[in-house]
C-alpha cells in the first residue's frame, strides 16, 4: 500500500509487514504479474475522501491507499463423490459470491457424496442460498464432473 507519506508497504491479508520503498512520486502505477494458481486479483482504493464517479479518484489519483489483494485458487482434485467436507467447502469458496456460504457447508457436514445428492431447491431451502448462487453451484459442480472424466 502507498501511504501519504509516500513509502510503500507489504500487505498480506490485511497485515501490514513494514516499508519496503521510500520516497515514491507521486503518481505511482501498480501491475500485477501472476504466475500459478491464481483465481482472484482485487485493487481496493483506501481513499475516504473519494467518491464513486469522480474521475479524480480513479487511475493514478487513487494510489495513494490503494492495495492488491491477490487470493490463491485451491487446488481442488479427485472425483467429488470422494471429497471430504474441507474439499466441498474449498469447491464452494472458489465459486464467485459463494464464501459466505462456507461455513454453513461446514456445520452441515457436506461431504462430496451430500453434495452431489443436493439440487437448486435443496441449496436454496436448507443451505438458504439465493436461488442463483444455487444454479451456479450446480453449474459449477456439473462443469468440475465434465472436465475431469
Amino acid at each position: 500500500m502507498k501511504a501519504s507519506d509516500s513509502t510503500l508497504h507489504f500487505h498480506l491479508n490485511g497485515i501490514d509487514h513494514g516499508k519496503a520503498f521510500s520516497n515514491l512520486p507521486e503518481v505511482v502505477y501498480g501491475v500485477v504479474d501472476l504466475h500459478g494458481n491464481c483465481c482472484q486479483v482485487s485493487i481496493i482504493n483506501k481513499d475516504c475522501n473519494s467518491k464513486k464517479g469522480n474521475t479524480e479518484n480513479r487511475g493514478a489519483g487513487a494510489g495513494a491507499g490503494a492495495q492488491v489483494a491477490i487470493k490463491k485458487a485451491h487446488s481442488i482434485s479427485g472425483r467429488p463423490a470422494d471429497w471430504n467436507v474441507q474439499k466441498v467447502c474449498e469447491f464452494i469458496e472458489s465459486i464467485p459470491n459463494c464464501a459466505p456460504y462456507v461455513e454453513k457447508f461446514r456445520s452441515e457436514q457436506v461431504n462430496g457424496a451430500a453434495l452431489l445428492a443436493l439440487d437448486k431447491k435443496d441449496l436454496k431451502e436448507f443451505l438458504e442460498m439465493p436461488l442463483g448462487l444455487a444454479v451456479n453451484v450446480c453449474l459449477h459442480l456439473k462443469k468440475y464432473e465434465e472436465k475431469n472424466k
